[in-house]
């Protein structure tokens, strides 16, 4: 049976890094590799500075540790996009698709893209909301996640790509400091409890 060796991009982020070390946990130390555009000195485990809007770094990377599922986390959130929205739709799509186009070229077992309510705008139901739901959503960061739920369709349609993906909700972490999305307050009001 064939190990998996999984690429987890943005693990520097409120989701990547508990996730992160919990995919540790799962397969392995040595079978994670972790990276952020930024240096990650605070993880146990092998560790990547990723660009991920640079294809080639990220096809070198799963050439180098042999990757069969790349876990794609990285992205401008809500907030902080608001500020740059044309940077915030830039960097979100190139990262995706850079993704995409190497997990179809590599052949890879498996890409997890999450999506978010981002997606949904004021028009949508706020009770049981339905999977088809009308989306309409009101941020940059939202428009780019309803694009990147498209492009994942695609790449699995034509190309037979196993790409999966769910709609996250606010998410709040107590280890990681906030980093531009809409539940930015809540996660201050955490780090600033456990520093007192």
């Amino acid at each position: 049976m064939k190990k998996d060796t999984i690429l987890v991009i943005g693990a520097g982020g409120q989701l990547g890094t508990e996730l992160s070390q919990a995919l540790q946990k799962k397969y392995g130390q040595n079978q994670i590799i972790s990276s952020d555009v930024r240096q990650l000195t605070e993880f146990d485990g092998i560790t990547e500075t990723l660009d991920a809007t640079n294809a080639q770094a990220i096809a070198n990377l799963v050439d180098k540790y042999k990757i069969t599922q790349i876990y794609h986390l990285a992205a401008i959130l809500s907030a902080k996009g608001e500020q740059v929205p044309m940077t915030t739709w830039n960097i979100n799509m190139s990262a995706l698709l850079n993704v995409l186009e190497v997990g179809r070229e590599k052949k890879l077992d498996k890409i997890y893209y999450p999506s978010s309510i981002a997606v949904f705008g004021d028009d949508t139901p706020k009770i049981n909301t339905p999977q088809d739901a009308l989306l309409s959503p009101q941020t940059v960061y939202g428009i780019s996640k309803q694009a990147g739920e498209n492009w994942c369709r695609y790449y699995f349609e034509r190309y037979g790509l196993d790409v999966r993906s769910l709609r996250y909700p606010g998410l709040i972490s107590y280890k990681t400091l906030p980093g531009g999305g809409t539940t930015d307050y809540a996660v201050d009001i955490y780090i600033k409890a456990l520093e007192s």
